[in-house]
This record gives C-alpha cells, sequence and structure tokens, in this order.
C-alpha cells in the first residue's frame, strides 16, 4: 500500500508529570512527553506514526500510552530510534503520551541530560 509521507512533528521536550498526572511509574514526579490532535497538524484521516525518535535520562525505559493505554514499552528510553512492525494508527482525537522511568541521570544535572526529547514521523495511507 502507498503512503505519503507527512514529516516530523517535534521534537517535543519532556514535561514534569506533576500538572498532567499520567505517568504510572512516577505519578507526579517523573517526565511524560505529549503530543495531542493539535500537534499533528492534519485533519486527514488515516495517519500513522511510523517510525519516533526519543531521548531522555539515561538508563530509563519508557511506555508509550495511546489516550492513556499502553500500546509499547520501549526498553531503552535515551538515544534511541524507534520502528515498530505495527506503525501506531492516531485517530483524529487521540492524545499519544510517553512516560519515563526514570526522573533524573548522573550529575551534573540540567534539562539536557535529563529532559526528554521526542519527535514522531508521521505518514498517510494514500
Amino acid at each position: 500500500m502507498p503512503y505519503q509521507d507527512l514529516g516530523s512533528r517535534g521534537p517535543v521536550l519532556g514535561i514534569s508529570d506533576a500538572t498532567q498526572q499520567v505517568n504510572p511509574f512516577l505519578l507526579g514526579t517523573g517526565w511524560d512527553v505529549l503530543f495531542d490532535a493539535s500537534q499533528y497538524f492534519s485533519n486527514q484521516t488515516g495517519l500513522e506514526v511510523y517510525h519516533i525518535a526519543l531521548d531522555g535520562p539515561v538508563g530509563s525505559s519508557l511506555v508509550v500510552l495511546r489516550d492513556g493505554k499502553t500500546w509499547d514499552y520501549v526498553a531503552q528510553g535515551w538515544k534511541n530510534g524507534w520502528d515498530p512492525q505495527q506503525p501506531l494508527p492516531i485517530p483524529q482525537q487521540n492524545v499519544i503520551q510517553f512516560c519515563w522511568n526514570v526522573a533524573f541521570t548522573s550529575p551534573p544535572y540540567s534539562s539536557s541530560n535529563v529532559q526528554p526529547m521526542v519527535t514522531l514521523w508521521l505518514r498517510q495511507q494514500q
């Protein structure tokens, strides 16, 4: 089936779960990266995430949620490219959440070695 590449969305920086309260690992204290429908920049149907580039605290793993339900686990949550065998379909109103299980990493602590970052690559069936 042919696809149209819709390009990337992001990078989006992580935020503390203190305001979101969605992180199943570190409720209220962990890192989350959230993508909502406004960030897909498309009113098209049939969108899929076919690649994800992510980075987070060294030694971390993460869970990927679609509307609060577990979609997948990523064992290495830092410096990782994720190419799922099953692309992630995105209905127009879905929220995609990435939640890390490690809040901190090696000192010195700074946003560059702790705060996660995610870029999604989207495509659409033609």
